[in-house]
């Protein structure tokens, strides 16, 4: 796991290694978008600018998570009903209160992002 704690830098994201680590982050009472990604993926590498705006701006009241998805067999595909990536997810104590999920083979559309960015 890495973190950068620079508030408003577009790197202040922290980054799971092991879904395991990921509970702590979720079930706390701020707010947290994770985003889901996969080493290689053309569509999460396009997303990662727009996720980095969303950092930048919203650094002060939100955590942010990047989660690589690259095992098949990782639990959180299915425990979060994850069909493709990128996949951003917003917790809060541990709840789903927004996603913007992306289409096999499409990625995620820019219309989905600024649903998911009005609903956070």
């Amino acid at each position: 796991m890495t973190h950068n704690p620079a508030p408003g830098n577009s790197d202040h994201v922290t980054v799971l290694a092991d879904p395991a680590d990921l509970a702590p982050y979720i079930s706390g009472s701020k707010k947290t978008v994770v985003f889901f990604e996969m080493t290689g993926c053309p569509y999460c590498v396009a997303c990662k600018s727009r996720f980095a705006d969303l950092v930048r701006e919203r650094s002060a009241n939100l955590n942010f998570l990047r989660l690589k998805l690259d095992d098949p067999r990782n639990p959180l595909w299915s425990r979060y009903d994850i069909h493709a990536v990128p996949t951003v997810i917003a917790f809060e104590q541990g709840e789903i209160v927004a996603r913007a999920d992306s289409i096999l083979a499409l990625g995620l559309s820019k219309r989905k992002w600024a649903e998911f960015r009005e609903r956070i």
